[in-house]
């Protein structure tokens, strides 16, 4: 009894703890219509498999009862060889059935395959473990957190540069397999603002259960400045010596690595985009808050937070080196942009 106690009470303040969080995930989340397909699906399913329930729980309790020992029994009962037609009834009801699911099953495969015209189409390549997103249309790429217009049909075209990876923001869409060499896709049209948890479905490594991204759906004229921000990017002038340290040790340690535009020195693509990594509201790949708390721990071993990540520990850093350069990463925003009041799904 102790033991189921202590369970009971661990199971309890479990729940109050993620209580707290304001974030929803919900498959059935009714604010796109693959959602809205897919709760339609589970209420037939359900209620089939509600009325197989009663019929045979029914059935079987009926049975039980009415053919129990009574204790005065004397030798065997009467024997039968069966019933025919109810043995026909109860193979023909559950054909139905299955048919019947099967058809609705097709409605909505069919309903959420097909593919909206005027759509925007976005690139995810999945990596060990992080995503990137290359805004095909519009000539601009960010990374783990892709920002979307409410109301506008999406593409997303998927595949992967090692590993098989999974792209699923549950409260949107349905997830689809990233897998290198071959380009899968998917559409949603996201019709609530709000930031959107994502997380990788596939297990892909040491840092699988890391590897999540957010889904950040504003306003059309948010967008239009996200967009206008992103190509007209240059990384502000230092302004006071911690930048300009912060600069410098950045071009010297991480340039190597990642993409800062605007700048000759950072433009590579072995690591995710760094342009307007002020505007992000999560470090490590959806992982933390953007916070010195998280930051300056990933930059100084970020494979001793997150196991197997391929950016390299750099122990020669000190804790104000770390610092500096978390500072000079944080000034590389978009001026005006604030998605840190989203709601949370």
């Amino acid at each position: 009894m102790l033991r189921g106690s202590i369970v009971v009470w661990v199971l309890l303040l479990l729940g109050l703890a993620l209580g707290q969080d304001t974030r929803v995930v919900n498959i059935l989340d009714p604010s796109t219509a693959y959602n809205r397909e897919v709760t339609r699906l589970l209420i037939w399913v359900s209620v089939f498999a509600a009325l197989i329930f009663i019929v045979v729980t029914g059935a079987l309790t009926y049975t039980v009862i009415k053919f129990r020992r009574r204790g005065n029994e004397q030798g065997e009962p009467p024997q039968f060889h069966g019933n025919d037609r109810l043995e026909i009834i109860w193979t023909v009801i559950p054909t139905v059935i299955v048919v019947i699911i099967f058809g609705l099953t097709a409605q909505s495969m069919i309903a959420n395959a097909r593919f909206p015209a005027g759509a925007m189409t976005v690139k995810v390549t999945g990596y060990q473990f992080w995503w990137d997103y290359e805004y095909q249309d519009l000539g601009i790429r960010t990374s783990n957190e892709l920002i979307l217009p409410v109301n506008k049909p999406v593409i997303v075209e998927m595949t992967s540069e090692d590993v098989i990876h999974s792209w699923w923001p549950a409260s949107l869409v349905g997830k689809q397999d990233a897998i290198p060499g071959i380009t899968t896709r998917l559409h949603f049209t996201p019709e609530k603002e709000g930031t959107y948890y994502g997380q990788c479905a596939e297990l892909c490594g040491a840092s699988h259960s890391r590897m999540r991204f957010r889904v950040i759906v504003v306003s059309q004229e948010q967008f239009d400045r996200f967009v206008e921000g992103v190509k007209a990017f240059q990384p502000p002038a230092p302004a006071d010596p911690t930048l300009a340290r912060g600069q410098q040790l950045f071009n010297q340690q991480c340039a190597a690595c990642h993409t800062v535009q605007g700048t000759a020195s950072a433009s590579n693509r072995v690591g995710p985009d760094l342009s307007n990594f002020g505007n992000r509201t999560t470090v490590g790949a959806g992982l933390w808050e953007n916070t010195d708390t998280y930051l300056i721990p990933w930059i100084k071993n970020s494979p001793g937070v997150k196991p197997g990540s391929k950016m390299p520990a750099f122990p020669q850093l000190s804790d104000e080196d770390a610092r500096a350069i978390a500072a000079y990463v944080k000034s590389l925003k978009i001026e005006g942009l604030d998605f840190e009041g989203l709601p949370q799904f």
